[in-house]
């Protein structure tokens, strides 16, 4: 945190040079993204924005960060509200969804068109953002089967050795099989977001989060342990 005069100087810099970028990106998409430019909005000359940000990859880098970083925070919070694993499971999704609409820019900024001549840093922060996603969905699934609340839906394949490999590293004892079958929820439900914010459902489903909800419903359902 910020605690001398020069430190919350720099610090509402940065944000203001983020915002800048945030605000390009969403008028003319990534591309369009460059040093000059952000520094004229800013105010400041090109070498001065330096002083902040070594160059262009850091910046942009840092801006995809900060959107997984932001939508991680928004489904640990609902995924680790007290209720069922189900019920976790789809408070994580009902998040992911209402984060991802309410920042079409960001979300596009990490799950769209790549940006040309950018390559996020292979293993960097980036990478440890997106992780935290994925580990927040992980946590109740986890935690249902364990406590026999969920069971593999019928007609899973058999894992494959790099399941295998991640499930014996990351939760030893879990069924491998399940991996496909979280990766393909995953596909699912992120599908789903990415056409509405491509208004590709605009045509049949004005109130896509109605859709939305029925079918994260009738996906969950699938994994519910019956009851006796």
């Amino acid at each position: 945190m910020a605690t001398t005069r020069r430190e919350r100087l720099r610090a509402a810099t940065i944000e203001e040079i983020k915002v800048a970028a945030l605000d390009e990106i969403a008028a003319n998409g990534p591309a369009a993204l460059s040093m000059r430019g952000i520094a004229r909005v800013v105010g400041i000359s090109p070498a001065g924005l330096y002083r902040y940000y070594e160059g262009l990859d850091a910046l942009i880098t840092e801006l995809i960060t900060d959107a997984y970083a932001d939508l991680g925070d928004a489904v640990e919070t609902a995924t680790s509200q007290q209720g069922t694993a189900l019920e976790r499971l789809r408070s994580g999704m009902i998040a992911y969804r209402r984060w991802c609409v309410e920042h079409p820019n960001r979300f596009l900024l990490i799950f769209g068109t790549p940006i040309p001549g950018y390559a996020a840093p292979e293993g960097g922060p980036t990478v440890q953002a997106n992780m935290r996603i994925g580990g927040a969905f992980f946590a109740p699934l986890l935690d249902g089967w364990r406590q026999g609340e969920l069971r593999l839906p019928v007609g899973g394949r058999q894992a494959q050795p790099g399941e295998e490999a991640f499930v014996a590293e990351n939760a030893p004892g879990f069924p491998a099989e399940w991996m496909s079958v979280f990766l393909g929820a995953w596909a699912h439900f992120h599908g789903m977001v990415s056409l509405e914010i491509l208004n590709q459902l605009d045509w049949i489903y004005p109130d896509a989060g109605v859709f939305y909800e029925a079918e994260i419903d009738r996906l969950l359902s699938s994994w519910l342990v019956p009851s006796t």
